[in-house]
């Protein structure tokens, strides 16, 4: 691929998905205004839809794995499957969520003795993942995508959720003026939509080995002299 193709490629038109989820972002501060506030709570929707997109994530992950290795996205998708794993242990508060579950005596009793075990196992994944990130080079794939297709709104999404999240939970000298469950109901949407936006992303990188269509060339007859 030449250079002026490639850069046509890496700044392709967003897909409508992709609007819709920006859309979805700036629709969430209003919506966190007037949507129930056990929309937030442990446990309640939005949390229960960030675990499930981050549990798909893993699988996506672990089914690119088998279904490209050797290849070197493979070792991509086989480092992503624990990440994914990670954020939803983060949102499930290590197994603190299931203890306030009601009605699920069993999965409180699991709960109490894996909490304990859960942050010293997080943090030696968390180092492995950072060692084998420099060993394999898991840039290379995903550098190779983004010179095909830049999924900007995505990562715009991802910048933002992360942001409103912060300010919404009254980090980083931010604070939003409005009441508590609103906060925290923006607070959660903020989260699912950026893993969504993460979840995109990633489908990004593993297919960026599909051919792009640009447009077409039109070829002019040159017209032969004499």
């Amino acid at each position: 691929m030449s250079r002026t193709a490639s850069r046509s490629a890496s700044w392709l038109p967003a897909s409508g998905g992709e609007w819709a989820l920006l859309a979805a972002l700036a629709a969430s501060y209003p919506a966190s205004l007037v949507l129930p506030a056990a929309w937030s709570r442990e446990g309640g929707p939005l949390e229960s839809l960030q675990v499930t997109v981050l549990g798909a994530g893993c699988v996506l992950a672990l089914l690119m794995y088998l279904r490209s290795r050797p290849a070197r996205v493979a070792i991509l998708a086989l480092w992503a499957a624990p990440v994914w794993l990670l954020l939803a242990g983060r949102e499930l508060s290590w197994g603190k969520a299931w203890l306030l579950q009601p009605g699920s005596q069993a999965m409180a009793v699991t709960a109490h003795w894996i909490a304990p075990l859960a942050r010293p196992a997080a943090v030696v994944l968390l180092a492995w993942l950072v060692l084998s990130a420099w060993q394999y080079r898991i840039d290379g794939p995903v550098r190779a995508a983004f010179a095909r297709r830049v999924p900007w709104l995505c990562l715009l999404v991802m910048l933002a959720g992360a942001v409103g999240s912060t300010c919404a939970e009254g980090h980083m000298s931010c604070h939003l003026d409005m009441a508590a469950s609103s906060a925290q109901l923006f607070e959660e949407f903020c989260e699912l939509l950026a893993y969504v936006a993460l979840c995109m992303t990633q489908h990004v990188v593993f297919t960026h080995r599909t051919p792009v269509r640009l447009a077409p060339t039109i070829a002019h007859p040159v017209e032969e002299v004499g």
